[in-house]
């Protein structure tokens, strides 16, 4: 006599079709929602900060943060469109929200280190660096991304 059979759960054809089922509800609101979502949330950027001097005995006499940077946007005609401040060693999220499309010039300072300017080109929630940008030493940008190593003042 063959064993009684006692499986309770479902067949696994009916589970495959659940899968394919909800992964396609899923994806739908992601291409639904997704472009309504991305319009109301400002875009981030990454600005990387860093100090040649920061294992040098001398830099202790900042906190474990550092002395704080700022970075500043610079339109061309010279006005200051965005201001952020409290920038720590290492990496540092920042909004990039009510700033009109443009070239601007990122200006990273720092107190007792030499200012470094970046050219950048902010359009909607992008930031991006000109395609013929040349950077100052110690400064590079890419795509939503700027990276400074500041140089004490001598």
């Amino acid at each position: 006599m063959p064993p009684e059979q006692t499986s309770k759960g479902l067949p696994g054809k009916y589970v495959a079709i659940l899968l394919v089922l909800l992964t396609g509800i899923v994806g739908g609101l992601f291409i639904y929602l997704g472009p309504k979502a991305t319009e109301k949330t400002p875009g981030v950027i990454h600005v990387g900060i860093r100090y040649v001097d920061e294992m040098h005995i001398s830099f202790s006499k900042y906190p474990k943060s550092g002395p704080g940077a700022v970075i500043e946007f610079v339109a061309p005609d010279g006005s200051v469109v965005f201001t952020f401040e409290h920038l720590k060693i290492g990496r540092n999220l920042m909004p990039l929200e009510n700033i009109p499309n443009g070239p601007y010039m990122a200006r990273l300072s720092a107190i007792e280190y030499k200012t470094v300017e970046v050219p950048i080109i902010v359009e909607g929630r992008m930031l991006n660096p000109p395609l013929d940008a040349e950077f100052a030493k110690g400064a590079y940008a890419a795509y939503n991304m700027i990276g400074v190593w500041f140089e004490p003042v001598e």
